[in-house]
């Protein structure tokens, strides 16, 4: 398989052309490896998934359904959905599991499942989702509300994946959901550049490092929260076996003390983060190790061709063309010199009182307390203050001789006392074993209804 033979091809066809041909020349290459990093390690080939395509091709020629609903749960299934309805010129759709309540918006499209058989409704409706046709549809992931269905067109949605030679026949680890931005890309990079895709048994920490070493991981694409948990509670002997050459940060924004970890940990790797959403795409990638992104970046024209402005409450706006309007993109930064910096999320914000606490920076704090591995700050409600500020820790493992669970809470609760303004300080701070994170692999900050059992 040549760079030429896939660039060559239409957009929408590459992925169909790209398994097909490279199991035209190598069948046997394995593709996808599930249930990594456990004794329940299964392997596919390209030749395997190849059939696949071809097969659903053969039933969608025969149909010619107006849309497909990609129901799939298993990784191969869903990537012969997506190369069989590019070539086929399907549209298709790829719905989350806390999105599957929005297919009432495509009625007449066809749902297809593992087995990839076409059940065709024996009534049809008129479809509501009346925008122009579009050839990919994805939920968001709802990290600042009710998911919603976003529409891109091929070419959107394989404008990152590069396709120069130095990419190609890598092992890239896939931990984020495969039915989301983020894993769809993951994905379509890993394929169309004859890579492996090494999907762990789960998220456990430790399964996670031994997939990376087993599987010979050269790529790991996470969220900072991911990558955090690996570094902070994984087998480091597990972490010393692993030969990653990249690690791509994105959904989330990375501080400076994890980046620096990330690269001692892994001094070979190159960290690159990038700013995506599901709606814009890739907006831009810094891969400088530093958090945030250069000041300067603000006003020019990025490579894709998007601009970067502020409100003057400090919300990041996106301008994707000069004929497009800026859009908000929820997130706020502050500049800092030369850079600017994250300070979180619009939606994260708790109000107390009448004065704004960015969470970031109070889980910020307390991560930098020797003893506490992870941290999470969120908003409860309070009818005195509106919001006051609740946080659950994680402690390090083992604890440091001469400390006790309560005496690293005390400590917690002094430094935040120190350094933050009063109503910024946690008022309820939990001892947890675990920190729950969203189906993206994000760190959430509303209260759930049964969070995990505190240890105290």
């Amino acid at each position: 398989m040549t760079i030429a033979t896939i660039a060559d091809a239409a957009v929408e066809d590459r992925l169909a052309h790209a398994l097909t041909e490279i199991a035209r020349q190598e069948p046997s290459r394995t593709a996808i490896v599930v249930g990594a990093g456990s004794s329940g390690r299964t392997a596919i080939n390209y030749a395997a998934l190849a059939a696949k395509v071809v097969a659903l091709e053969t039933a969608l020629d025969a149909v010619r359904p107006v849309g497909i609903v990609a129901r799939a749960k298993q990784l191969d299934a869903l990537v012969a959905i997506a190369a069989a309805c590019g070539r086929q010129h399907v549209p298709v759709a790829f719905l989350a599991e806390d999105s599957r309540d929005l297919v009432g918006r495509l009625r007449d499209w066809v749902e297809v499942g593992d087995s990839l058989e076409l059940t065709v409704p024996s009534t049809g409706h008129r479809r509501e989702f009346e925008a122009i046709a579009p050839h990919v549809v994805v939920a968001t992931s709802g990290t600042s509300g009710p998911p919603k269905l976003v529409e891109h067109s091929w070419d959107s949605l394989l404008a990152a994946p590069r396709l120069a030679e130095q990419w190609h026949g890598l092992g890239w680890l896939l931990v984020y959901d495969s039915t989301r931005w983020a894993g769809i890309q993951v994905w379509l990079q890993a394929l169309l550049t004859g890579g492996r895709l090494v999907v762990p048994a789960s998220r456990d920490p430790d399964t996670v490092a031994r997939a990376i070493a087993d599987e010979a991981v050269a790529v790991l694409p996470a969220t900072p929260t991911l990558l955090r948990r690996l570094l902070a509670s994984a087998d480091r002997s597990l972490l010393e076996k692993s030969v990653l050459d990249r690690i791509t940060l994105g959904g989330e924004a990375a501080d400076g003390p994890l980046l620096a970890q990330a690269q001692e940990v892994f001094p070979k790797a190159k960290i690159t983060q990038v700013y995506a959403t599901t709606e814009l795409g890739e907006v831009f990638r810094v891969a400088d190790g530093k958090a945030g992104f250069p000041a300067n970046l603000l006003g020019k024209s990025l490579p894709g061709g998007a601009r970067l402005s502020t409100r003057r409450d400090g919300e990041l706006l996106v301008q994707l063309s000069r004929d497009t309007a800026e859009v908000g993109t929820g997130d706020l930064v502050e500049r800092r010199g030369d850079r600017y910096e994250f300070t979180g999320r619009r939606s994260d914000v708790i109000v107390v009182g009448g004065a704004k606490v960015f969470p970031k920076r109070v889980e910020e704090l307390l991560r930098s307390v020797p003893g506490i591995a992870e941290a999470r700050v969120y908003g409860l409600p309070s009818g005195i203050t509106g919001e006051l500020v609740a946080a659950e820790i994680v402690l390090a493992e083992p604890v440091a001789t001469g400390s006790t669970p309560e005496s690293i809470r005390g400590a917690a609760l002094a430094t935040c006392r120190e350094s933050l303004e009063p109503h910024s300080v946690p008022r309820i701070l939990d001892l947890v074993k675990k920190i729950a994170t969203t189906a993206a692999g994000k760190t959430p900050r509303r209260p759930s209804v049964a969070g995990p059992a505190a240890i105290r």
